[in-house]
């Protein structure tokens, strides 16, 4: 490869799925931050900053008055909240964590290949990011949870690729090729605003056509063709504009 490719791994729906105890972490977060319930709120591919912003926009005028008023202390209480909650939870996570197909291939390919940095670039704060990904199997392994980005920082999900390929280009001291790997629209959105390549991976609730739609680069099903998404990799390090398709 020309350049080093970072492969900048979404978590939730991507590498694996959680069940509902994500949500139980959030919602439990925030009825200690708050003391109230939170808004129903479609959070697919947000980070969890903006589901605190979510949550409190969700409420009615009344009842969010008061952490508005409280600015981004709310939103700091917030995340320091959601860290927390996540701390003991490895059992119940056992119980209900299922790794997604061809995702321990896929990341086991790339390791093997030169030049390639993979890091989580998710939603989750650190200390939930790193639990699901040891409850996985997949920590302590080839994913540089040090170098990850993680959905404490504010702001739209593009801010954490753009943080991602300013770590990688300092470890690299020089330009670097970024794949996103998302199961969102928001994924898709976000490596494009920060000028990497999107590959859409259906193993979330959007499907393979919406993922297409909103402008992925490459779409699959899932990774039960991990040598696919190494080809994407590879062509991402030689070619800059790289080439719309499918994995």
């Amino acid at each position: 490869m020309t350049r080093p490719v970072g492969v900048c791994w979404d978590i939730d729906g991507t590498l694996l799925r959680g069940g509902r105890v994500g949500g139980e972490v959030l919602r439990r977060a925030f009825l200690a931050v708050s003391g109230h319930e939170p808004p129903p709120v479609a959070m697919g591919g947000m980070t969890d900053h903006l589901v605190a912003e979510a949550f409190r926009d969700g409420l009615p005028p009344d009842r969010a008055a008061d952490l508005l008023d409280r600015g981004e202390e709310y939103t700091r209480a917030m995340v320091e909240a959601i860290a927390r909650e996540w701390d003991g939870r490895g059992p119940e996570l056992a119980e209900v964590l299922t790794v997604l197909p061809g995702v321990r291939d896929a990341v086991g390919l790339l390791a093997a290949r030169p030049g390639v940095d993979q890091l989580v670039v998710t939603g989750n704060v650190r200390a939930g990011a790193e639990l699901k990904l040891a409850v996985a199997g997949l920590h302590p392994g080839p994913l540089d949870l040090d170098a990850g980005v993680y959905g404490d920082l504010p702001g739209p999900r593009s801010v954490l690729v753009h943080a991602a390929r300013d770590r990688l280009e300092r470890r690299h001291g020089g330009p670097v090729a970024l794949v996103v790997v998302g199961d969102t629209p928001r994924d898709v959105e976000a490596a494009h605003a920060a000028g990497a390549v999107a590959v859409g991976v259906a193993t979330g609730t959007p499907t393979a056509a919406e993922l297409a739609a909103a402008g992925a680069d490459h779409v699959a099903e899932d990774l039960s063709d991990p040598a696919a998404l190494v080809a994407v990799v590879a062509a991402a390090g030689e070619d800059p504009e790289h080439i719309r398709g499918s994995v």
